[in-house]
């Protein structure tokens, strides 16, 4: 990623690289939403909705797209699962609650991959990324790893991406090729670019000017 992630940001990444078809292997629904209640526990008093956590971005493979929509939520129980991934993009609001109160939810709910996003480079989380999975019932921390371009990061097992921190900015890589992935609007501004550098030429040897 080419800029510190907003949900927004961050959602439409994930989008198109874990489109069926680029490298990410087929799944019949891929659900990736921001802000999405995760319920848990009993329903509240007099018919209320059951307690819940909002985490900034959630990904569950081979789920009922359409009717986690329709109820506005994800329930582990009526989706047999919980979300396989849940990413936290850390803040001077939220970091705490993403530390302690969401991790444990997150564990006792049984979320394979819980990922936190520090944007202040490790003010937050002590590092720029962590990432943790679930263990016999425990979270158990990702090696951060360092690479040849200076940046750290961690691979996410259940996503097959490795998130990364460089120069101040988060991007996601390629753990097989070491490639990086892009938001589709610089994927498009590139391609913009090199239209015009084509055509440019073509009017060249065309003797266009």
């Amino acid at each position: 990623m080419q800029e510190t992630p907003s949900n927004g940001y961050l959602r439409e990444t994930l989008q198109s690289i874990l489109t069926p078809g680029y490298d990410f292997p087929y799944h019949p629904t891929i659900l990736i939403g921001e802000q999405i209640p995760i319920y848990y526990g009993s329903p509240g008093p007099a018919g209320g909705p059951p307690p819940h956590v909002i985490p900034d971005c959630l990904i569950a493979l081979d789920v009922d797209t359409a009717a986690i929509w329709d109820r506005v939520g994800y329930d582990p129980i009526q989706n047999s699962k919980p979300p396989d991934v849940v990413i936290e993009v850390g803040s001077h609001s939220t970091y705490r609650s993403d530390n302690v109160r969401k991790r444990e939810i997150y564990r006792q709910i049984g979320v394979p991959e819980y990922w936190r996003f520090d944007p202040s480079g490790g003010d937050f989380y002590g590092q720029p990324i962590l990432g943790e999975e679930l263990v016999n019932g425990q979270y158990r921390q990702f090696p951060l790893n360092q690479y040849d371009d200076e940046s750290v990061g961690a691979t996410s097992l259940i996503l097959n991406l490795n998130f990364r921190w460089r120069e101040e900015q988060f991007r996601i890589h390629n753990p097989l090729t070491g490639g990086e992935y892009e938001h589709p609007r610089g994927q498009n501004a590139r391609q913009q670019v090199e239209i015009a550098r084509l055509q440019a030429e073509v009017r060249r040897l065309r003797g266009e000017g």
